[in-house]
């Protein structure tokens, strides 16, 4: 059955379907099939996160690391870091250390031969202890490959013994470790590269010819191209001539086969300066160059560095190019390496397997916890600090709106007072008036009609009907009182557009100017803030007062309108203007309402013309 089909018919509640996913993923991931694997392992992450199984998603992030190490090492490296915090919080030794080295192995294949070191270091720290000896076995070997880079030699040659050590356990132990590979063969091949690199070519064309055989050319054709180039190589810088060339073509050719790139750049750069030895100029030339397009194309640094270094030996009329070519790869290597130049974890390392620690580390630990633990307490007041101050500024802001809502609220109490007052003078002049005018003519109808409701003659029914006629008269003065009264109720409703109404009529009141006041009937006028309510009023009573003293206008006019989640108020008077340009920075009244709209982030624009008016717009936004 698919895969894909297996899972849509399992259950996705259960542990089972979670080693499921995960199983699945590992056998795309075997097959190749990065893109599957890693869609896979995304369902695992998804189910792991809604379980809060930390194990599982640290397991997921390990993995979807592996589907990211060949193509996207940057990618792969921050999974792995992901899972290797979790796993240290787990405290899972094993696997923070399987993930250390994860990254050491990117980090080498990246040229960043110091913090690989560090990070495997850092991970035979954790694995102390560890029965895993395949990932002990790896751990040693990229700890070889690092200090080999790092021209540490004697350091190299330590690891790849700590190796064989960890080979002979895993044969004890009958594993299976030689299936795909011959780790035997490997390190002979490390140990040879080492004795090469320290000029003792005897001992690496000894080690190699202990290795050499029909078997291995048969089991592992791979292997035996490298032991044969290496061979050749070591026996070239010996002396020894004599058979050299065909090793290099025969390792050549057995590596094109099985498309080992890096085996094939290496016996490129060997045939190069086998010919160069030999004195065939143009065929080392041909060699080295197609070398050193293969290491950029690998991204090889230092066989970058080896293959300029050789062509502008042997290639005299570009002699200047490929130095300085060498001497700008040179230099950015330098650059990184600087930037890396920390060797703490593994000095780290290899104290913590001694008995006795020395004890300036230990200062010195000391030191830097003392530091950090300082650094993160001044953090942590920064933090609070900061905090309280966003505290005072909201307790202040809302004292201000505070203080501008009392404010709202005294405008509006005193706007009541005088409603409160003119409605008691209406209401005396309307009892007044019922009762001078209305009550007396009753008063003396009543006694007219008591009189003449004694009589029965012709003349008495034609008073009775004057006064009933009379009656009729009094009746539409109380209907007309009545109707005076209903058409002059004041307005009782307690809210801030009344209070603006009622500064558009005391200004109308003390000034020939015609003041008016639009806005819509249904505009929300608790939907906005107390201080632009307060800024709106202060601003408006200003210009009011402004265009009275100044203006000499027959008509002003004020309007709200909103919309676009903006507030805009707007001013306008056809008094006689004035040059803006003359008035400087703006009298003492244009200065307060441009404050009071800067405060609250509203924009502000005065536009006069001497003969032509002026008109005020101020714009708030709205929340």
């Amino acid at each position: 059955m698919d895969s894909i089909s297996l899972l849509e018919k399992s259950s996705t509640g259960d542990s089972i379907y979670m080693d499921l996913l995960f199983n699945i993923s590992t056998e795309y991931y075997y097959l190749n099939k990065y893109d599957l694997s890693l869609k896979i392992t995304e369902k695992a992450l998804q189910l792991a996160k809604q379980r809060k199984d930390t194990i599982a998603i640290a397991r997921a992030y390990f993995y979807k690391g592996d589907c990211y190490e060949y193509n996207q090492r940057d990618s792969a490296y921050y999974f792995y870091h992901q899972a290797e915090k979790l796993y240290s919080f787990k405290g899972d030794k094993e696997k923070e250390g399987q993930t250390l080295f994860k990254k050491g192995y990117l980090l080498f294949y990246e040229g960043n031969y110091l913090e690989s070191e560090i990070q495997v270091s850092n991970a035979l720290k954790l694995l102390q202890n560890s029965k895993n000896n395949q990932l002990l076995y790896s751990c040693y070997v990229v700890m070889g490959y690092n200090f080999e880079k790092l021209e540490e030699y004697n350091n190299a040659l330590k690891y790849f013994h700590l190796s064989k050590t960890v080979l002979d356990e895993l044969k004890k132990s009958n594993v299976d470790f030689e299936k795909t590979n011959n780790y035997t063969v490997n390190y002979s091949i490390n140990i040879a590269n080492i004795y090469d690199k320290k000029g003792e070519y005897q001992k690496s064309i000894k080690e190699l010819s202990s290795v050499v055989s029909p078997d291995l050319k048969a089991k592992w054709p791979k292997d035996y191209a490298s032991v044969i180039g290496n061979l050749g190589y070591s026996k070239m810088k010996f002396g020894i001539l004599n058979g050299v060339e065909k090793a290099f073509r025969e390792s050549l050719q057995l590596s094109k086969q099985n498309n080992h790139q890096n085996n094939i750049m290496y016996q490129l750069i060997n045939l190069g300066e086998y010919y160069s030895i030999t004195k065939d100029t143009a065929s080392s030339i041909h060699y080295l160059k197609e070398a050193n397009a293969l290491a950029v194309k690998l991204k090889a640094v230092g066989e970058i560095k080896s293959t300029l270094k050789l062509l502008s030996e042997i290639d005299v009329r570009n002699n200047r190019l490929y130095n300085q070519k060498y001497i700008s790869i040179t230099d950015s290597l330098t650059k990184a390496q600087r930037i890396n130049r920390n060797r703490y974890a593994r000095i780290e390392y290899e104290t913590a397997v001694v008995e006795n620690e020395n004890r300036d580390l230990i200062a010195e630990n000391l030191y830097v916890v003392t530091g950090s633990i300082a650094i993160v307490l001044l953090l942590v007041l920064l933090i609070i600090y900061r905090y309280l101050q966003h505290q005072k500024k909201e307790i202040a802001n809302k004292r201000q709106q505070q203080k501008a809502e009392e404010e709202i609220f005294e405008l509006l109490k005193e706007y009541q007072i005088k409603l409160a007052q003119a409605k008691e003078l209406e209401q005396n002049r309307i009892s007044k008036e019922l009762h001078d005018s209305v009550m007396n003519k009753l008063y003396g109808v009543r006694l007219q009609l008591g009189m003449l409701n004694e009589g029965d003659t012709q003349e008495v029914k034609q008073k009775r009907s004057g006064y009933i006629d009379f009656l009729q008269e009094i009746e539409r003065e109380i209907r007309s009182i009545s109707h005076d009264l209903h058409n002059e109720t004041f307005e009782t409703l307690f809210d801030y557009k009344n209070l603006l109404l009622d500064i558009i009529a005391q200004h109308n009141q003390i000034s020939n100017t015609h003041f008016s006041f639009e806005c819509e009937d249904e505009f929300r006028w608790d939907a906005i803030d107390s201080l632009v309510k307060i800024a709106i009023y202060r601003i408006i009573q200003e210009a009011l007062r402004n265009v009275i003293k100044y203006a000499k206008a027959k008509n002003c006019r004020v309007s709200l309108s909103d919309g676009d989640n903006k507030l805009r108020l707007w001013i306008e008077d056809d008094g006689k203007g004035f040059d803006i340009a003359l008035l400087e920075n703006g009298g003492i009244g244009l200065k307060n309402m441009q404050e009071r709209a800067t405060q609250l982030n509203a924009s502000f624009k005065v536009m006069s013309e001497i003969g032509k008016g002026t008109t005020i717009e101020v714009v708030f936004a709205l929340k």
